[in-house]
């Protein structure tokens, strides 16, 4: 197994319940440091204290189990508004806000997230000349990257 399919079965393992998440583990190396990057979620967000709690839980893991024989660097977080959304559950979460959406064909589309079904995302998306919104279901293999749009 991997180092990251090792840090999966760490995080796993101390996730509170099944409200909470994993999005992405990364863990690159730079010369005699590994980077490790863990992206924790949860169905009403998570709060900074349960990625804080999770990420010394798996920083003892590591030491206990001498899973990584160099220095390393941890990182556990929230995806953030910068990250794209990578699972159906975070698109629930989602539900009415506006979205950016890259297609796998490289077509960007923007809309409201109006549904989100098994296997695709329904999409209220503006047209320029109709300066109406249409209906858009977009299937989940067809999207490249999807980022939500903050307005202030």
């Amino acid at each position: 197994m991997d180092i990251e399919g090792k840090l999966e079965e760490l995080v796993l393992r101390h996730l509170p319940d099944d409200r909470y998440f994993l999005t992405e583990i990364s863990a690159k190396q730079a010369g005699g440091n590994t980077k490790i990057a863990i992206f924790l979620d949860g169905d009403e967000g998570i709060a900074i204290d349960v990625c804080a709690r999770i990420s010394r839980e798996v920083s003892k893991d590591l030491e206990v189990l001498d899973i990584i024989k160099h220095s390393y660097t941890l990182m556990v977080s929230s995806p953030g508004l910068d990250r794209p959304l990578k699972l159906a559950r975070q698109y629930h979460r989602n539900l009415g806000k506006k979205l950016r959406i890259r297609l796998k064909n490289q077509e960007v589309l923007e809309g409201r997230l109006k549904e989100v079904k098994e296997e695709c995302i329904v999409v209220d998306k503006l047209t320029a000349k109709q300066g109406k919104n249409n209906e858009e279901k977009i299937p989940f293999t067809e999207i490249e990257a999807t980022h939500i749009l903050v307005s202030f």
